[in-house]
Protein backbone atom coordinates (compact mmCIF):
# COMPACT_ATOMS: atom_id res chain seq x y z
CA UNK A 1 0.00 0.00 0.00
CA UNK A 2 1.23 3.63 -0.84
CA UNK A 3 1.90 5.87 1.67
CA UNK A 4 -1.06 8.22 2.06
CA UNK A 5 -3.76 5.40 0.80
CA UNK A 6 -6.21 4.63 3.65
CA UNK A 7 -6.34 1.60 5.85
CA UNK A 8 -8.20 -1.37 4.22
CA UNK A 9 -10.13 -4.21 6.35
CA UNK A 10 -12.34 -6.66 4.78
CA UNK A 11 -15.40 -6.90 6.60
CA UNK A 12 -18.73 -9.32 6.32
CA UNK A 13 -21.04 -7.98 8.78
CA UNK A 14 -22.00 -5.63 11.84
CA UNK A 15 -21.16 -6.87 14.70
CA UNK A 16 -22.47 -4.22 16.98
CA UNK A 17 -23.48 -0.33 17.02
CA UNK A 18 -24.41 2.03 19.53
CA UNK A 19 -24.42 5.74 20.30
CA UNK A 20 -23.27 7.85 23.39
CA UNK A 21 -21.99 10.96 23.54
CA UNK A 22 -22.87 11.98 20.13
CA UNK A 23 -21.13 9.31 18.64
CA UNK A 24 -21.86 6.42 16.65
CA UNK A 25 -19.54 3.57 17.23
CA UNK A 26 -20.10 1.10 14.28
CA UNK A 27 -18.32 -2.33 15.11
CA UNK A 28 -17.51 -4.30 12.10
CA UNK A 29 -16.74 -8.17 11.76
CA UNK A 30 -15.70 -11.07 9.69
CA UNK A 31 -17.33 -14.39 10.24
CA UNK A 32 -14.65 -16.77 12.08
CA UNK A 33 -15.17 -20.37 12.49
CA UNK A 34 -18.63 -21.84 12.87
CA UNK A 35 -21.12 -19.29 14.42
CA UNK A 36 -18.42 -17.27 15.63
CA UNK A 37 -17.53 -13.39 14.54
CA UNK A 38 -14.14 -12.01 14.54
CA UNK A 39 -14.35 -7.72 15.08
CA UNK A 40 -11.86 -5.87 12.88
CA UNK A 41 -12.71 -2.33 13.07
CA UNK A 42 -14.73 -0.01 14.65
CA UNK A 43 -16.16 3.35 12.98
CA UNK A 44 -17.08 6.22 14.94
CA UNK A 45 -19.30 8.15 13.12
CA UNK A 46 -20.59 12.29 14.68
CA UNK A 47 -24.42 11.65 15.25
CA UNK A 48 -25.36 14.78 13.13
CA UNK A 49 -23.08 12.96 9.67
CA UNK A 50 -24.48 9.59 10.12
CA UNK A 51 -27.71 10.18 7.76
CA UNK A 52 -25.45 11.69 5.07
CA UNK A 53 -23.21 8.82 5.40
CA UNK A 54 -25.68 6.40 5.11
CA UNK A 55 -27.42 8.29 2.07
CA UNK A 56 -24.37 8.49 0.47
CA UNK A 57 -23.63 4.45 0.55
CA UNK A 58 -27.03 4.32 -0.67
CA UNK A 59 -26.91 6.42 -3.52
CA UNK A 60 -23.44 4.29 -4.33
CA UNK A 61 -24.81 0.95 -3.89
CA UNK A 62 -28.40 2.06 -6.11
CA UNK A 63 -25.52 3.44 -8.61
CA UNK A 64 -23.28 0.32 -8.38
CA UNK A 65 -26.09 -2.04 -8.88
CA UNK A 66 -28.11 0.21 -11.96
CA UNK A 67 -24.33 -0.32 -13.59
CA UNK A 68 -23.76 -3.67 -13.35
CA UNK A 69 -27.45 -4.17 -14.46
CA UNK A 70 -26.45 -1.88 -17.45
CA UNK A 71 -23.70 -4.63 -18.35
CA UNK A 72 -25.68 -7.36 -17.89
CA UNK A 73 -28.23 -5.84 -20.06
CA UNK A 74 -31.24 -6.21 -17.97
CA UNK A 75 -33.21 -3.15 -16.41
CA UNK A 76 -32.95 -2.53 -12.83
CA UNK A 77 -36.31 -3.32 -10.44
CA UNK A 78 -36.89 0.79 -10.87
CA UNK A 79 -36.60 0.72 -14.38
CA UNK A 80 -38.28 -2.51 -15.15
CA UNK A 81 -41.11 -0.80 -13.05
CA UNK A 82 -40.94 2.20 -15.25
CA UNK A 83 -41.06 0.56 -18.58
CA UNK A 84 -43.62 -1.77 -17.55
CA UNK A 85 -45.63 1.34 -16.71
CA UNK A 86 -44.57 3.08 -19.80
CA UNK A 87 -45.86 0.16 -21.87
CA UNK A 88 -48.99 0.09 -20.15
CA UNK A 89 -52.14 1.62 -22.18
CA UNK A 90 -53.42 4.49 -20.38
CA UNK A 91 -56.82 4.12 -18.17
CA UNK A 92 -59.56 6.27 -20.17
CA UNK A 93 -60.81 9.04 -17.62
CA UNK A 94 -64.65 8.74 -17.18
CA UNK A 95 -66.39 11.52 -18.65
CA UNK A 96 -68.34 14.22 -16.53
Amino acid sequence: MAEGDPVEFYVERVANMSHANGVFRITFAQQAEGDAIRPMVRLLIPANQLSPILQGISNAARDIGEQVQARMGTPAAGQADQAAAAEAPAKARPKK
